[in-house]
């Protein structure tokens, strides 16, 4: 190692996600104070809105939930080299399917897998079908944008004729039955939907690391000539992971519709399925670390309409927030790829 390497401080790439977003943190407090809020006021009635009761803390674990599913669709097709921007439509595909099924039967004890599973085979599908493109030369930034239109124009679509609940004077369907709901504990406060999510990351996490597909996927996100060499089939795998990002996605829909507003309309998604982008990016792929930059993200969306109410700030300075730390991560990977250029160059 020489001189000048041992001298310059390096950053564990686990704490470069942290700092950005302390760094953003910080950045932010003139935008507040410009507003008309003290920097310290404005944060204060963000963590009221989160922690201040038991209430709080229920709206914030369920704003995070769908992040945590779509956050985890969009990081395992990262690991695999590949970028799903189709978490929206995916979402909106799952809690579609999870209607059907909860508006078109009774439901009972367990009923609530029957939705599940279908809205993971048919986000599922949507994503294989990116991958299978993908792997006959069309990028899946490009075909997951189009899926998301499809899906929410399909949506659109059906709200104004048979999906549409005609007891309501606006557009959303029925609610789906009770016995598909999956319900809430502490006094009505936390969604059991958490159980869900804890399973389904820890069945992820697993996956990527103690199975052999999931190696596959981590070497294909390497290189294309690794994988060839360690003979992957790079067609077969792009379209496998794909197909899983698309399934975990869709069940951030449906457990949000199941355990939280049980019906879906036009505004069903704040925009998870692009929040969720930020979240896979700021995780670097890897799954467990999902979860604390969902529930950031979701302690953030939480609290965007006290700050409207009580400070009169406007909510788009929580989505500064989310973008800010993606473009401070964004631009130390690039420094440093452009440094490790100039190195090799000289």
């Amino acid at each position: 190692m020489s001189a000048g390497s041992r001298g310059r401080l390096r950053v564990p790439e686990t704490v470069i996600p942290v700092l950005a977003i302390l760094v953003s943190l910080v950045v932010l407090a003139p935008l507040v104070q410009i507003g008309g809020a003290g920097f310290a006021e404005g944060y204060r009635e963000l963590f009221k809105a989160s922690f201040g009761s038991m209430v709080g803390v229920g709206s914030w674990l369920t704003s995070s939930l769908p992040l945590v599913l779509v956050g985890l669709g969009v990081a395992l097709p990262y690991r695999a080299g590949l970028f799903n921007v189709g978490g929206e439509g995916q979402l909106l595909t799952g809690a579609l399917v999870g209607v059907y099924i909860g508006t078109a039967f009774g439901g009972g004890p367990g009923a609530f897998l029957l939705p599940l599973v279908a809205a993971f085979g048919s986000a599922g599908a949507l994503g294989a079908v990116a991958g299978w493109l993908k792997a006959r030369g069309m990028h899946e930034i490009v075909t997951t944008i189009m899926f998301n239109f499809i899906a929410f124009f399909s949506l659109t679509f059906l709200l104004r004729g048979g999906l549409k609940d005609p007891d309501l004077p606006y557009a959303a369907s029925r609610a789906v039955s009770d016995g598909f709901r999956l319900g809430r504990f502490a006094g009505d406060d936390i969604p059991y939907g958490i159980f869900i999510a804890i399973v389904v990351v820890l069945a992820t996490t697993y996956f990527v690391d103690y199975t052999r597909l999931g190696w596959r996927l981590g070497v294909l996100g390497q290189s294309d000539a690794v994988a060839v060499r360690q003979g992957i089939n790079l067609a077969r795998s792009r379209t496998v992971a794909m197909a899983l990002g698309g399934g975990l996605a869709g069940l951030g829909g449906v457990v949000e519709l199941l355990g939280n507003q049980y019906r879906i309309g036009a505004h069903f998604s704040p925009g998870w399925g692009f929040t969720a982008v930020a979240v896979a990016l700021l995780a670097r792929g890897k799954m467990l670390p999902v979860v604390p930059f969902a529930l950031y993200f979701g302690f953030l969306q939480n609290g965007e309409v006290r700050l409207q109410a009580i400070l009169g700030l406007p909510g788009n300075l929580v989505l500064i927030l989310v973008a800010a730390p993606v473009i401070i991560v964004a631009a130390v990977y690039g420094f440093r790829a452009y440094r490790r250029t100039v190195m090799v160059g000289t």
